[in-house]
């Protein structure tokens, strides 16, 4: 662990912090602006191990950002509490669904990566490994499905999605405890059963190979790329957020029962209305299509969007992309440029020329589809 008692802390310019510069930042006044929990996990998150740690404000809005992410998805399981009394985890007495068997995979695939990398002292990987599983898997995912659960008419899978936003929360707790002291006991104290100690000297989660589901974990990942396809094309399209879009599934290679059967997780997820799926079902006119799984996924536009609109918004957008990737070729084409230009500047041309033709390429497809 000597190497990171070698790394040096520098500004984004690369500075080495000194007092005689004044590039230093006051370690209280950080506290007070983003919170002790936040600068403490965000400087482990930024800090490879064994080289200088370029410091900067806006990282730290990272970190503040994912307390407060973890804060109110905690808020949320507790308010969902019956009576406000913490379930006990025995998942032989409960129905877990697909989405339960997905997380609690993944909650163990993560706590054996924070081991592993704990142990090489890459302190910053475990950090990650934390923060990747806690904002997007629990939060962003499970959290969200726990949401139509609680909300439906089926108790068994409402006390299920409970028992686990609980055990996965307890979960995240223990392994975010070592970088964020205090959120993580204050959240702790929220769901402490009748015989835990303080989070400080509760036992450690090390993960437990035999509850890693990599079927499950496949499974439920086909329900996640229709989702996010799905959500992609309604962002691409402008489709506003209010309107449900009718969702077409063709050449479904073998999904079909995994579809059907996780329709309540695609509807509201996707802001889907009617969903069909075949083999032989017919494009629709004027739909914007998504690939998934080698699977045809079919968006009807009509009705959701001004076609007509549409149509002269993105023909203006093509036509400043041409510009611009017509002025930044010309500078990347010039000798001059290339000779005396800092490294720097170069490097970001050629960032903006990549961007903006990613950007023309998504844009005529989209421009494709309702013509």
């Amino acid at each position: 662990s000597d190497v990171y008692f070698n790394s040096i802390l520098r500004d984004e310019k690369g500075q080495k912090f000194s007092k005689s510069l004044g590039n230093s930042p006051d370690p209280i006044e950080l506290f007070k602006e983003y919170g002790t929990d936040a600068v403490r996990f965000g400087i482990m998150l930024i800090a490879p191990q064994g080289l200088d740690v370029l410091f900067s404000k806006s990282r730290l809005e990272i970190s503040r950002n994912f307390m407060n992410k973890l804060w109110h998805a905690a808020r949320f399981v507790k308010m969902n509490l019956v009576e406000e009394q913490v379930p006990d985890w025995e998942p032989e007495n409960l129905e877990l669904e697909l989405s339960d068997l997905w997380i609690v995979s993944r909650l163990n695939q993560t706590a054996l990566e924070v081991n592993k990398q704990l142990q090489r002292f890459h302190f910053n990987e475990a950090a990650k490994a934390i923060y990747d599983f806690t904002w997007s898997d629990f939060c962003d995912w499970y959290i969200e499905i726990a949401k139509i659960r609680f909300n439906g008419d089926k108790k068994k899978s409402e006390r299920t999605a409970r028992a686990v936003s609980v055990h996965v929360l307890r979960g995240i707790l223990r392994l975010l405890h070592p970088y964020a002291p205090f959120i993580t006991e204050e959240l702790w104290n929220n769901f402490r059963r009748s015989d835990d100690a303080d989070l400080i000297i509760s036992p450690w989660l090390f993960g437990d190979k035999d509850l890693i589901n990599e079927e499950k974990e496949t499974a439920f990942n086909v329900l996640k790329d229709i989702i996010s396809a799905v959500r992609t094309v309604r962002s691409g399209m402008n489709v506003p957020q209010g309107k449900k879009a009718d969702l077409i599934i063709r050449n479904i290679n073998g999904f079909h029962s995994l579809i059907n059967s996780h329709s309540s997780i695609i509807r509201p997820l996707a802001k889907v209305e009617a969903l069909s799926v075949g083999d032989d079902l017919a494009k629709p006119d004027h739909s914007a299509t998504a690939i998934v799984q080698n699977m045809e996924l079919f968006i009807p536009l009509e009705g959701l969007i001004d076609l007509e609109k549409e149509q002269i918004r993105l023909n203006k957008r093509l036509q400043e992309l041409k510009n611009h990737l017509n002025g930044v070729n010309k500078k990347l084409e010039n000798q001059n440029f290339l000779l005396r230009a800092p490294r720097n500047v170069i490097s970001k041309e050629r960032r903006k020329l990549q961007e903006m033709t990613a950007e023309f390429e998504l844009v005529k497809t989209n421009l494709e589809m309702i013509q």
